[in-house]
């Protein structure tokens, strides 16, 4: 039985966390935590329980608010699910090979949510179509156009439980990574409005990665959802990956119609699973 404390994890533990979350990964194909959580391994905003056998992290759960996700050894999940559980609770499942989906299935947790992972490769891409009269594309620029990017963020992703509730924290965070690339993050403008963004990521393998699409809601109807998607597949594709990936819910078919005429095809499948309010 491992040793389960609560404390914030420090540098040494946090490096640990991820070592096994690179190792969960090759073993089971998926991510075992998404970058929200990544990125909070080491926050105050969130409430984490870290699972020792000695001295050998096996495990590692985050709770924020109503929502949690966990990575562990195989011997460890369920003591680190029941950490961290509580009635109503939400939790993600990564992956269709998951070793998470038969602990949560034992201790009754309901599915409530698909988030489909499409991919398709990089070659033989479209031009992007014309951009709406008087719209420019140009890069992100750090220190200048982190608030007007988050309030088109905002207003663009209002009813998205998790995207539409970004911070200048969260964003911060996003930017300090290794992997961030400013000339990846394509924000549109018309007359110094950002009306959209296509914000892109390169995966330590090489692949690409439609990291957030969003459209401000006075800009929807202009297709500039699909010129700004075509124009970052370019931007992937000319810097040497070979397959791009997107995230996509699986309540909504109007982005899932635009990433299926774009070419892209399901490859594989998360699941948000709640612990009903009378467990």
């Amino acid at each position: 039985m491992p040793n389960i404390t609560a404390t914030v994890p420090d540098d040494e533990t946090r490096a640990a966390v991820l070592r096994l979350a690179d190792l969960v990964e090759q073993e089971d194909g998926a991510p075992p935590l998404s970058d929200q959580a990544l990125a909070r391994v080491r926050s105050e905003s969130v409430e984490h329980a870290v699972a020792r056998d000695g001295a050998t992290v096996v495990g590692y759960g985050q709770l924020d608010g109503a929502a949690a996700e966990v990575v562990a050894d195989r011997s460890a999940i369920g003591p680190v699910v029941d950490a961290v559980a509580r009635p109503g609770l939400l939790i993600w499942s990564h992956g269709r090979r998951s070793r998470l989906a038969p602990v949560f299935a034992e201790r009754g947790f309901e599915p409530i949510r698909e988030l489909h992972q499409l991919r398709r490769p990089l070659a033989d891409l479209p031009e992007a179509g014309p951009l709406p009269p008087d719209v420019e594309v140009r890069a992100f620029r750090p220190g200048a156009d982190e608030e007007a990017w988050l309030a088109v963020n905002a207003a663009a992703f209002a009813t998205h439980p998790e995207q539409g509730h970004w911070t200048r924290s969260d964003l911060d965070a996003r930017t300090a990574e290794s992997w961030f690339d400013p000339a990846g993050f394509l924000l549109a403008e018309r007359g110094g409005e950002v009306l959209g963004f296509h914000w892109t990521k390169v995966h330590p393998d090489g692949v690409g990665e439609v990291y957030v699409l969003g459209v401000a809601p006075a800009a929807q109807g202009l297709g500039l959802g699909n010129s700004l998607l075509l124009l970052g597949l370019r931007h992937l594709a000319a810097v040497g990956c070979p397959t791009v990936l997107l995230y996509v819910d699986g309540d909504n078919p109007t982005a899932l119609r635009l990433y299926e005429k774009a070419g892209f095809a399901s490859y594989d499948l998360d699941v948000q699973l709640q612990l009903p309010a009378d467990r």
